[in-house]
């Protein structure tokens, strides 16, 4: 499969989504001559049941099955990004506004830091700020992120 078969995939996945009442939260995929796996990470507000990933996963393995678009067997994988979802994308820091977060900046940043963690925040220019502990604040812009991802809040339980 080729990499650019990923936009007729999400094309496909759509309106099985809307159908479902989800969004599309991330999708992965690697593939070769021999087997192609994708991964669908699906959401909603309230959080997504196994029934979603269930008829998320019937119904747009039915549609890749008609369209026939690999040479060979597909795995197909349909799951909630979960509590500690990674954020990859600027959208995901969008709307993890209020959310606690651990997050590694790319080696040089400017701010110094290697590391943090604290509650995410909007910052009216397009940039974000992490409120860490001690009530300071660390200012950043989604191209010093290196990685980062949701987190339990410490000495908080579920």
């Amino acid at each position: 499969m080729k990499i650019g078969n990923e936009e007729r995939v999400r094309e496909l996945l759509g309106p099985v989504l809307e159908r479902e009442g989800v969004e599309l939260y991330d999708l992965t995929m690697s593939a070769n001559k021999r087997n192609s796996l994708f991964r669908i990470y699906i959401n909603k507000p309230g959080g997504v049941t196994l029934a979603h990933c269930e008829a998320v996963s019937n119904q747009l393995s039915a549609v890749l099955d008609v369209e026939d678009m690999f040479p060979g067997s597909y795995t197909l994988e349909v799951s909630s990004p979960g509590l500690t979802r990674k954020l990859t994308k600027k959208e995901h820091f969008l709307k993890s506004a209020g959310s606690y977060a651990v997050i590694a900046f790319k080696k040089g940043f400017a701010g110094g830091l290697s590391e943090v963690s604290g509650f995410l925040e909007n910052r009216e220019d397009g940039g974000f700020r992490v409120r860490l502990d001690a009530g300071k604040t660390v200012d950043f812009n989604f191209d010093d992120v290196a990685r980062a991802k949701l987190d339990l809040e410490p000495g908080k339980e579920i």
